[in-house]
């Protein structure tokens, strides 16, 4: 099935594309708890197969009331007549003796209220710690978020084929050791639920700043990422690192209808209209915000989230707390060592002590290999230029970043501001 393109990335409409990319997950969760996880490909062929069979009947009958439960209906299906074929039996099923393992067993196993335990089970399993870290990553973006290739090396910052060498190293992994498909206890939990984290991290990002050339925000995978969370929350309601990492998405999601303009145009965040943030997400997240720091631990999380929350709380950009913010940046950086970071403490400091002095700051990183082509750099060092009436070096900057980005609502922001350049020379 591996040369059939999954459901999930064809030109569909966004609810059916969030369907597909949802149910995913959940099937691929319970059915590998039902064949182990060294059979994950023969799961995530029932998968393909289920979503594939869903989407041919409903472009011509339509999506029925209870598209969940026809998908889950089939797939129970698949398994049984699975189970039931003597030569795929004896392939999966070892030790299982076939005619006991009835319809009735795979309604328990399919219970609603199993689902979420099994894909907890699958998050940890994906983020082992015999995993190398970056081969969990793209495990749990791909088998839970329903992630294609390209979007994992988007999220990651790596080249497809990469990625494509992480998936079957993992797979192979899976196949050969039959790691379990458990819920780790002390002291792995701790170690393991950093990986979990780092996995809801990058998936919001990835939706947040997709790497889809066709789309600047997805929301759809941002909502996964908080759906994935919320799970971490519910189950281990102690982690108040869980609750700085779903603290970070709502305020980042609070944004999300001011970000881009009517005609889906990239807006600046000092140009975005306030009043279309989502008040709700603000509230739920600073209150998650302020739940996070009844612990004793402190992480990129919390720090994060402090940031977005001095943003969202400020009144209008010019009362924005930039001491506040240049702090927050300074405590980040030094608990995290990443470019990006100092990116935006440049930006930060612009306000404070001038764009001069953050031109100079990110002139020192445009031979970092993880910035060079990174197209925010030279947008920024543009912007900064401009602020200082410095036409010819801002055209010069904006020119760059749209070398270095393929996504339309960007390419057009930038031709903007060169347009505006041009026009005020």
């Amino acid at each position: 099935m591996n040369s059939v393109t999954d459901p999930s990335e064809r030109n569909s409409s966004a609810p059916v594309d969030h369907f597909f990319r949802h149910e995913a997950g959940r099937i691929v969760s319970l059915l590998t708890r039902i064949f182990g996880l060294r059979h994950l490909q023969v799961a995530e062929d029932m998968v393909q197969e289920t979503l594939i069979a869903a989407w041919s009947q409903w472009s011509m009958g339509g999506i029925p009331d209870n598209p969940s439960a026809w998908v889950m209906t089939v797939a129970k299906r698949k398994v049984l007549n699975s189970l039931r074929r003597e030569k795929t039996f004896g392939r999966i099923a070892s030790g299982i003796d076939a005619p006991s393992f009835t319809e009735t067993d795979l309604e328990e196993v399919f219970r609603e209220e199993r689902v979420g335990d099994s894909m907890l089970r699958m998050i940890f399993a994906c983020c082992h710690p015999d995993l190398p870290p970056e081969s969990r990553v793209a495990m749990t973006l791909k088998i839970l978020c329903g992630f294609g290739t390209r979007e994992i090396a988007g999220a990651l910052l790596a080249q497809e084929a990469a990625i494509e060498k992480r998936l079957s190293r993992a797979k192979r992994e899976f196949r050969e050791r039959d790691l379990p498909l458990e819920i780790p206890g002390s002291p792995q939990l701790e170690d393991r639920l950093k990986s979990v984290y780092l996995c809801i991290y990058l998936l919001f990002n990835e939706g947040y700043n997709s790497s889809h050339s066709d789309t600047l925000i997805r929301k759809d995978l941002c909502a996964e990422a908080m759906r994935l969370c919320g799970l971490v929350m519910e189950s281990f309601p102690e982690e108040t690192a869980a609750r700085a990492l779903m603290a970070l998405m709502c305020l980042h999601a609070a944004r999300f209808d001011s970000r881009v303009d009517d005609h889906g145009a990239l807006v600046i965040f000092a140009r975005q209209d306030r009043s279309r943030w989502n008040a709700e997400l603000i509230r739920r997240g600073v209150g998650y915000l302020n739940a996070s720091a009844k612990g004793e631990v402190l992480t990129e999380y919390h720090l994060e989230a402090a940031i977005a929350a001095a943003h969202c709380t400020a009144s209008d950009f010019e009362s924005t707390d930039w001491a506040a913010l240049d702090r927050l940046y300074a405590a980040l950086g030094a608990m995290k060592n990443n470019p990006v970071i100092e990116l935006n403490r440049a930006i930060i400091q612009s306000y404070l002590q001038g764009p001069g002095h953050a031109i100079a700051l990110l002139q020192r990183l445009q031979d970092h290999p993880r910035l060079s082509h990174y197209y925010l750099l030279y947008a920024t060092l543009g912007d900064l230029a401009a602020r200082l009436g410095r036409a010819e070096e801002a055209r010069a900057h904006f020119f760059r970043a749209m070398e270095l980005t393929d996504a339309p609502a960007e390419r057009e922001f930038l031709q903007g501001r060169i347009t505006g350049l041009d026009g005020a020379g």
